[in-house]
């Protein structure tokens, strides 16, 4: 249902799903002190620290203002043209408010945006109270550049009118294609509907269209409520970044709260129960235990519970029902040996209170995983999927470097005939996991260089004589791998050592980050949140750098992000490109001719006619994300609707695909997934995905031609 992807951001501000794993005592950000405090010393670090330190002029104030109240309202939805007015006297004063810790616009802002939403919240049960009218000629812009702000208040009503007419447009036509399920719906028949359940086949466009308002009025509901437990002092990091992504876009606040979420997916690792919860009407609601964590182990919680109580070890339950989700997660939250007490709402009505002790939990699909591939000559090549190049801090979790060697050694078991190394998606983590990465593919020598503004260059090389593995390579890449997975593809080029295979180029990130609390700048105890600032620029050892570039594929196969502009380069605060001078190392000596195994790779895929199937989906894409204006008369919305899923269906095939490859795990794996269900499943699902894969199969077209 592509058309109905674009989906309405009042729903999506605010996320429903969290983690319950590790602990943080939260600094109460509603003290103006404190957050002064903050504001000084993220302006302090970044003026002596940052790698490029910006001039905070009028300039920079315009964009500052601009870009934040894009973050607070980026259809220009909530605030009215007279808040707006009455903002633009500080226009040209964000500097001042930066360099003096004025907190003047920042309250007022916030202010306002909670009255309007109070106001949005009276507005929207008014208007839903009965049908709206579809048969106009109303539209809605998804464009926050074409977006503008309402002069009237009838015309800012009108806007969100139009808002809530688009969902329940959108809940129509879902309805609408799931009445056509008769399978399904014979199915549910058979063991009876669930009392909530509205079934859609048969009924008029009334009936569905009063459904439908009904359920949009249920979503809108649940969003105020959500909205207004929010606290002024969480939007104070969306305040303060948006001073710091002026910066550059990789130099961002977090607040001791976001922090935590930055912590789990560099590490992987985190302390808690285990378990993933979903705020449902008010309650915290398990949607899921990792197998293996302390609530699985303990047995008693099961998916569904709803969480009522939560008390710290001997201490008085406090009620979670109705509290903001990821506060009443930092009440489960806790130190490991510690024990927390959940009063839980069974699904058949019950209460029961259930003793959990916490322990340590790890997020098995943050690592890296093998798996060996078969191709029809019945020879075995290694697959390694790396996520990001995660760092083990407290000496409890898991190396990636140590991960990855590991996944080799066993992978050589099976007798590869040759790796494919695939960091599709991987954002990047740590710059020495990298490092250790790329010295198990190449002898002793330079990896990345990295230099400081002022012109200080540090060379990180790998030291190790040790070669994990000598066979021929393939490093899959795309868009979004970023960082530290184009500082390994890059090396590995440079080595003339794999070949790379994926995206015209990937993301251009050249940018280094280091993260500190701001109580290391502060000498205090107190928590204050990180920041995290780009200090360092990454160069290639022969001297160019990644960023804005990336790193150029060897052999380039389209895909379905081929024509969005979803690199650095997009962003405004980007830094340059530059090139410093090339170091000395020595080219891996390949039996294999790079250039006709490119050529011989070149001709194979253009003869495949997925490739070009792939090739109109990412401009389908493409087309379909330009497209920003959509009508809200039903029979347009419809019939677009309908043309939309039309032009689709040619693009089913791709999802048919099969490259005929085997895939299998390692053998240590075989052995756990014999006792892990969970595992098994996840295997599966990845070894599934993994045979529709085109690029995994040219992948090991390349290497059999490396051979």
């Amino acid at each position: 249902m592509q058309y109905l992807r674009k989906t309405y951001i009042l729903l999506a501000i605010l996320s429903m799903s969290f983690l319950v794993f590790c602990y943080c005592s939260p600094l109460q950000l509603g003290d103006d002190s404190k957050t002064k405090e903050i504001i000084k010393n993220v302006r302090r670090t970044l003026s002596y620290l940052h790698y490029s330190p910006q001039d905070v002029n009028d300039e920079f104030s315009q964009r500052v203002f601009d870009g934040y109240l894009q973050k607070l309202d980026p259809y220009k939805t909530y605030f009215k043209g007279k808040d707006i007015e009455s903002f633009s006297q500080y226009k040209n004063k964000m500097d001042d408010f930066f360099n003096n810790e004025d907190l003047t616009f920042y309250h007022q802002s916030i202010d306002t945006l909670y009255n309007r939403v109070e106001e949005l919240k009276v507005l929207t049960k008014e208007m839903l109270k009965k049908p709206l009218n579809y048969n106009t000629n109303d539209q809605i812009i998804f464009d926050s550049d074409e977006s503008t702000y309402t002069k009237t208040q009838a015309e800012w009503e009108k806007k969100w009118q139009d808002r809530l007419k688009y969902s329940i447009l959108q809940e129509i036509v879902i309805m609408e294609e799931s009445a056509k399920n008769e399978e399904g719906w014979a199915k549910k028949d058979s063991i009876g509907l669930d009392k909530d359940e509205f079934d859609p086949r048969g009924k008029s466009f009334t009936q569905l269209e009063a459904e439908a308002r009904k359920k949009v009025n249920d979503d809108m509901s649940e969003f105020f409520r959500r909205f207004q437990k929010r606290k002024k002092g969480d939007w104070l990091s969306i305040y303060v970044n948006s001073f710091t992504e002026e910066f550059d876009p990789h130099t961002n606040y977090f607040s001791p709260k976001e922090n935590e979420d930055f912590e789990l997916s560099m590490s992987g690792q985190l302390e808690g129960i285990g378990a993933t919860l979903a705020d449902e009407k008010g309650y915290p609601t398990i949607k899921s235990l990792v197998i293996g964590g302390p609530a699985w182990k303990q047995g008693d919680l099961e998916v569904e519970d709803k969480i009522t109580k939560v008390a710290q070890g001997n201490k008085e339950a406090v009620s979670v029902v109705g509290m903001l989700l990821e506060d009443a997660i930092r009440l489960i939250r806790g130190e490991k040996g510690t024990t927390v007490t959940l009063t839980v709402q069974k699904k058949d009505g019950s209460f029961k209170e259930i003793k959990i002790v916490r322990d340590i939990v790890e997020l098995e699909e943050t690592f890296a995983r093998g798996a060996v591939v078969q191709d029809d000559k019945g020879d075995n090549y290694g697959v390694i999927y790396l996520p990001s190049f995660y760092l083990n801090y407290d000496g409890k979790g898991h190396d990636a470097s140590d991960d990855v060697a590991r996944e080799i050694e066993e992978l050589k078991k099976s007798n590869i005939k040759g790796l494919v190394f695939d960091v599709r998606n991987n954002g990047g983590g740590d710059l020495s996991e990298c490092v250790e990465i790329a010295g198990h593919f190449i002898n002793q020598g330079p990896v990345v260089q990295v230099m400081r503004s002022d012109g200080n260059k540090k060379v990180y090389d790998d030291k190790g004589s040790d070669v994990v593995w000598d066979g021929p390579m393939v490093v899959l890449v795309n868009e979004l791998s970023a960082s530290a997975s184009e500082i390994l593809a890059a090396a590995l080029q440079d080595y003339d050592r794999a070949i790379i295979l994926g995206s015209e180029k990937t993301y251009g990130k050249g940018t280094v980050q280091t993260v500190r609390p701001l109580s290391w700048f502060m000498n205090s105890n107190e928590e204050y949140g990180m920041l995290k600032f780009t200090i360092q620029k990454f160069y290639r050892i022969n001297g160019g750098s990644t960023q804005l570039e990336g790193v150029a594929s060897d052999i380039v196969i389209p895909d379905r992000y081929s024509y969005m502009d979803i690199s650095e380069g997009s962003r405004d605060a980007a830094l340059p490109w530059d090139q410093i001078s090339s170091l000395s190392y020595d080219k891996w000596p390949a039996p294999w001719d790079k250039k006709a195994v490119v050529e011989k790779s070149k001709a194979r895929i253009a003869q495949l006619p997925q490739v070009q199937l792939v090739d109109e989906y990412a401009q389908y894409a493409k087309k379909m994300d330009d497209e920003k204006i959509i009508y809200l008369n039903y029979e347009k919305f419809r019939a677009e609707y309908d043309k939309r899923e039309a032009e689709s269906k040619k693009f089913e095939e791709l999802s048919k695909y099969k490259n005929g490859l085997n895939l299998s795990s390692p053998t240590y794996e075989q052995a756990l997934i014999k006792n892990d269900t969970i595992l098994k499943e996840r295997r599966k699902e990845w070894h599934k995905n993994l045979e529709k894969d085109l690029y995994l199969e040219e992948s090991i077209n390349v290497l059999r031609d490396m051979r």
